[in-house]
């Protein structure tokens, strides 16, 4: 039968109504009942095997559901039993008997049945061998039953049909119990949806050729005329079913080919005709017990080592998500994580802990070398007894140690580490932060801290002096004007550098508009600004100002960047009136960006500030005593440059003097993506990305 139809089959079967149900289960219990009664090999006339204990329990098994589908599977069975027992030929003290027993020792095995194995399912060997301890305990109870019936009917040993009773009552309900509880379970779970693999055509073949080898080996055996001793022969056909079969199948191979064995020894053929009746059934249905048990045992124990490496499959593979999850996490961190064993071998590390102390500092399980110095934040060196790593690999937990790492190639980066050891000695796991932006901030911030302490309370010291000095009601009036200007000029240093820390606060972060600007229209307003300021006290200075090219920026930004340049070339060039600063553009041949320059015949910057006179807050020493400053102009400007997707730099001309060179896009497609291009008549218009 392909999947789908037993799907269908299942489906159908878990739909039935319960009155339904009740009718199938006593129609099939009636004939269980019958057949077993078929079945006399003894003098006493009991059943040689009576299957009808079997499906007696999965009908009020199956009706334990309720209190209400309970009683009526006990009170249906009795008449049924009843009555087949007294049609085929017992007395009616052993007929009740029987119906008796049965339903007292049902009604005890569904109660322990339930209480022992709560999961109502046969999954495991320990819930085979519950089962066949439940069969006895109850089974027991029922034979007393027959024992009090056989000694009303007047039978001169009443205790002899105790055994009997026990063993035909317990392997058919262990036997036929077993087998159909996991029938049951097989239609929910497939009723459900849970269907099995289907099976390649191999493994259906291996199956046809383990049926035809166990009839022709029960045939064989138990079909013989002569009584030989080789009912052995077919327990290889058991154990082979009990390893290739599901459960469900196993079991029913082996109660299949009993009844091969019941069919034989009624015939009184195979290796037990010989026997005597009595002692002929308890072999029979002993052998017959042992066979089924091996094949249900065997095939338990397969199913649940498959559920086993199932389970340990999906928790590998839950496993390997869980730590391929966590190396993406760990991985994408800011923050640099390393793992290391008990004898220092890196175990782990993510690709930001490889980047700071160097790919060469060790692979998985290598010792770790260093490419690098550990120090202080004072400069002492780091002693290894003083090592996170150290401390950690000895128990003891580092927090936020501040270290600095200087790599050979001179690269200083500062960390904050913390250490902890992993469970049982295991090793550590360091965690690194690099603070160096922090402390570059800090450093920053004091300097900051610093101008601000000299440079605002320098013109606010001036505001008292000459506020004071205003106050003389005597002072001459070219002094009151001397007095007022001095602090018209305090006035303008303080605004002047109020501006520039919010220029150098809002040139990264303000969001840009940008549009085609004349840089040469825009300088010369510049320029006609400087030289018509009053009070600038700035000396004589000559401009030349070639500028044919646009750029596309923002307009307010870049007229903040050409003011600083133009303004620091007006202040550091020659002061005997011979200065000169020229402004020119080109366009750049590889990539079409415009080249803005900026060029002064001053005093230049030293050879060592080049590549440090953008930095925030720094000036250069022979700048200091021609002119006052923050030291935050240049750095306003590398902000608007690169803000722009731009870039500027400086070197020193051989005439004497610098040379400014700012690269800004040249046409609206270079500018970069978020910064939206304006027309020169207003309409707005997507940048290019």
């Amino acid at each position: 039968m392909s999947e789908g139809r037993m799907h269908g089959v299942a489906g159908r079967l878990a739909a039935l109504s319960p009155t339904t149900l009740h009718l199938l289960f006593g129609l099939v219990l009636a004939a269980a009942a019958v057949f077993g009664r078929s079945t006399n090999l003894e003098s006493s006339g009991l059943a040689l095997v009576w299957p009808a204990a079997g499906i007696a329990f999965l009908w009020s098994l199956w009706a334990s559901r309720s209190r209400v589908d309970f009683t009526v599977s006990l009170i249906g069975a009795f008449p049924i039993l009843a009555a087949v027992n007294l049609a085929t030929g017992l007395s009616p003290s052993l007929g009740f008997a029987v119906a008796v027993g049965s339903i007292a020792q049902t009604a005890v095995a569904v109660a322990l049945f339930r209480r022992f194995i709560p999961g109502l399912e046969i999954r495991t060997v320990g819930d085979y061998l519950r089962l066949g301890s439940i069969a006895i305990a109850a089974c027991s109870v029922g034979a007393l039953a027959i024992v009090v019936g056989s000694a009303i009917d007047g039978s001169a040993d009443p205790l002899s049909a105790f055994v009997p009773w026990l063993v035909r009552h317990g392997v058919s309900l262990t036997g036929i119990g077993s087998l159909g509880v996991v029938i049951a379970s097989s239609i929910r779970a497939r009723a459900a949806g849970q269907t099995p693999p289907s099976l390649p055509s191999a493994r259906r073949a291996e199956y046809a050729m383990l049926a035809v080898v166990s009839v022709v080996l029960y045939v064989a055996t138990f079909g013989a005329g002569t009584a030989l001793p080789i009912a052995y022969t077919t327990i290889p056909a058991h154990m082979w079913a009990g390893l290739r079969l599901r459960s469900g199948w196993a079991m029913l191979h082996g109660l299949v080919s009993g009844a091969f064995l019941v069919f034989f020894t009624l015939e009184r053929r195979g290796p037990f005709q010989d026997l005597d009746p009595g002692i002929a059934a308890y072999v029979a249905q002993s052998f017959m017990f042992i066979a089924f048990s091996l094949s249900a045992v065997l095939a338990l124990s397969m199913d649940e080592r498959r559920r086993l490496i199932s389970r340990l499959y999906r928790a590998n593979a839950e496993a390997k998500a869980a730590a391929d999850l966590r190396d993406l996490v760990i991985g994408r961190m800011n923050d640099g994580v390393l793992v290391a064993g008990a004898d220092k071998r890196l175990i782990f590390q993510n690709a930001t802990s490889e980047r700071w102390l160097g790919a060469g500092t060790a692979r998985p399980g290598e010792v770790w070398r260093r490419d690098y110095t550990v120090t202080t934040p004072d400069g002492q060196q780091l002693d290894d007894d003083a090592n996170p790593l150290t401390l950690a690999l000895q128990g003891i937990v580092t927090e936020r140690m501040d270290l600095d790492l200087t790599h050979c190639s001179g690269e200083v980066m500062h960390l904050s580490v913390d250490a902890m050891p992993l469970p049982g000695e295991g090793g550590a796991v360091v965690v690194l932060r690099n603070v160096t932006h922090e402390r570059l901030y800090e450093r920053d911030l004091g300097r900051f801290a610093s101008v601000v302490a000299h440079d605002l309370l320098t013109p606010l010291t001036v505001f008292d002096g000459w506020l004071e000095l205003l106050e003389d009601p005597d002072l001459p009036a070219d002094e009151r004007q001397a007095s007022i200007e001095r602090l018209q000029q305090a006035s303008l240093r303080m605004r002047t550098l109020i501006r520039n820390l919010l220029a150098y606060s809002l040139a990264k972060e303000e969001r840009l508009t940008a549009s085609r600007i004349d840089v040469g229209r825009m300088v010369e307003g510049i320029i006609d600004l400087r030289t018509a300021l009053p009070g600038t006290q700035l000396p004589e200075v000559s401009f030349h100002v070639e500028a044919p090219h646009a750029v596309y920026a923002d307009e307010r930004l870049f007229l903040q960047l050409m003011e600083n340049l133009v303004g620091n070339a007006m202040k550091y060039g020659r002061t005997d009136g011979t200065g000169e600063v020229t402004v020119t553009t080109a366009s750049e041949p590889a990539s079409g960006r415009t080249l803005v320059h900026v060029r002064d015949n001053g005093i230049g910057v030293p050879d060592a500030d080049l590549d440090r006179v953008f930095e925030e807050f720094h000036r250069s020493e022979n700048g200091l005593s021609q002119a006052s400053g923050t030291g935050l102009g240049l750095a306003i400007c590398r902000r608007i440059a690169e803000s722009h997707g731009g870039s500027i730099v400086v070197r020193n001309v051989e005439e004497g003097g610098a040379e400014f060179t700012v690269s800004l896009p040249g046409t609206a497609a270079q500018l970069p993506e978020g910064i939206p291009f304006v027309e020169a008549e207003g309409s707005p218009r997507v940048s290019a990305s």
